[in-house]
């Protein structure tokens, strides 16, 4: 998949703000016809909308993310005097990546609705709305090959999740492990994101039961298929990050040992040195009283 445009407006900017290089037709092209060689993803902001869709209407009031596959017949109006909305055209062979058009109807329907208590449909508004805030953002618009890289990577994660909503897995919670290839394709892009989402947030308060409900698996099946993947479990992952960080806090401030245990996220000191004595074989203290000494002989 490619990224081949992406674009934004809003209804108090008539500038038309599209990235530079990025954008190969003006904004008013965005608003309706048919795209016979690319997918496109709109993301509406704020306002309501109608939109029609090969001959069906949906009503809809964001936040909302819409799915328009290639060679669909699409028009957008706007029922609101304020909207905001942005939109990327994916370049993909056939359906690699972009949902089919079943999958692309049955989450469009959703969005009409939309259950905002799901976990899943929850992670895609906040993971898309955070996409669109880092590439509207001043620095971002004079380097268009990372903005290139990043909606890449995010709409990828995007699209695993959302059909995963389209298409559930009736025996998610069966006795069968067998599950068909490209339920498995998406579960390994799902736990991806949940190592970024760790890696990016391994200060806050994760539980088994968290992680799960934004991943939208099974606690049990979804530890098994993340130490396939890793190696260790969700946890032991989270907390190897967190041991990282301490060691790179110990060497380099001078907080204190209880600030360190609760700065990299663990809920108590003790549990905190006794898992850093299980790595390192020394107390945090003791470590950092050893290193800082060796660092200064070397100096």
């Amino acid at each position: 998949m490619q990224i081949r445009a992406f674009g934004y407006d809003n209804s108090l900017d008539t500038s038309q703000p599209v990235h530079e290089n990025l954008s190969l037709f003006p904004m008013e092209s965005r608003i309706g016809g048919l795209h016979p060689q690319h997918h496109e993803l709109l993301y509406i902001i704020e306002g309501t909308l109608k939109i029609t869709i090969n001959n069906v209407t949906y009503r809809m009031t964001g936040p909302a993310v819409l799915l328009i596959p290639l060679n669909t017949s699409h028009h957008l109006q706007f029922l609101s005097l304020k909207y905001r909305y942005a939109y990327w055209e994916l370049q993909d062979d056939a359906y690699e990546s972009f949902p089919v058009p079943a999958d692309c109807e049955a989450w469009n329907r959703l969005q009409t609705e939309p259950d905002g208590s799901l976990p899943a449909v929850r992670l895609v508004y906040e993971r898309i709305h955070a996409l669109h805030q880092v590439l509207i953002a001043e620095w971002m618009r004079k380097q268009p090959d990372l903005a290139r890289q990043i909606s890449y990577s995010d709409i990828q994660a995007i699209l695993a999740i959302i059909r995963s909503v389209a298409r559930p897995d009736t025996n998610r919670y069966g006795k069968s492990s067998q599950l068909p290839d490209n339920r498995i394709a998406s579960t390994l892009e799902t736990i991806e994101i949940l190592v970024r989402w760790m890696e990016s947030s391994y200060w806050e308060n994760f539980t088994l039961q968290k992680l799960c409900e934004y991943a939208h698996l099974n606690p049990s099946y979804m530890v098994r298929t993340f130490k396939a993947c890793k190696g260790v479990s969700p946890l032991q992952f989270l907390n190897n990050l967190r041991m990282s960080a301490a060691e790179k806090h110990l060497l380099e401030s001078m907080m204190s040992v209880q600030d360190i245990a609760h700065a990299t996220g663990f809920q108590s000191i003790h549990y905190f040195s006794r898992l850093f004595k299980q790595k390192f074989g020394k107390s945090p203290a003791h470590w950092r009283s050893e290193h800082k000494k060796t660092t200064s002989v070397s100096d």
